[in-house]
């Protein structure tokens, strides 16, 4: 059976490059190469039967409204640009993706991972895989653990992936302050890294006791 391919990617050069890789291989059908600039109809996609799509983090963000939604069927597979370990983790918790491909993959390895989502599989590298089950083991940890509410504020936010400078904005605090508590978050939590911190606060958001309605994602 073809698997049906789109290509969601901000580079046009990139997306170009990609279908190039793809061509020859008998399973493999690049079926549309989308504009992300506009928001992307998951529904058109699935009745074009469109099995998995190749994205970035950019296009994932600003082109698929909804999709972590259940009931999806098509595949995610985010396509690593340099964009930080930190959203690769936000975007694989958040956004529900089945794959992440590293900037130092190969073709080879972009097959696999292909064939692999397109059955249901997750292909995740074992990098982006300690950093998320490192962030999850924290949540046992802070059972013996209390954080302050201004604390749990910046948990949450971490957790929207807004940067230091932007979580200083929102709580009217100073940067220097934010990464104060920063430090005493990491030392609480026993987490070392902020892609870890992020996967804590997705998978731990009922600690969040304010809800941050209406904050614009910067990327």
């Amino acid at each position: 059976m073809s698997i049906k391919i789109a290509l969601a990617l901000s580079n046009k050069l990139f997306s170009e490059g990609i279908a190039k890789l793809l061509e020859g291989e008998k399973d493999f059908s690049v079926a549309a190469s989308l504009d992300t600039c506009v928001a992307c109809d998951l529904k058109k996609l699935q009745s074009q039967g469109i099995n998995v799509v190749l994205t970035d983090f950019m296009s994932l963000y600003n082109g698929f409204a909804g999709i972590e939604a259940p009931g999806r069927k098509i595949h995610f597979i985010l396509l690593d640009t340099n964009c930080g370990m930190e959203n690769i983790v936000s975007a694989v918790l958040n956004k529900k993706i089945s794959g992440v491909l590293l900037s130092n993959s190969t073709g080879v390895l972009l097959k696999k991972a292909i064939r692999s989502v397109a059955k249901g599989e997750v292909w995740i590298d074992k990098k982006t895989f300690k950093n998320i089950l490192h962030g999850i083991n924290a949540l046992d940890r802070e059972k013996h653990t209390t954080l302050s509410d201004r604390e749990k504020e910046v948990v949450a936010l971490i957790g929207e992936g807004f940067r230091n400078k932007e979580i200083a904005q929102k709580l009217n605090i100073s940067e220097p302050t934010v990464k104060s508590h920063l430090a005493r978050i990491f030392q609480k939590l026993n987490v070392r890294t902020r892609s870890e911190l992020i996967s804590y606060a997705v998978k731990n958001n009922e600690l969040t006791p304010f809800p941050f309605h209406g904050l614009s994602r910067n990327l």
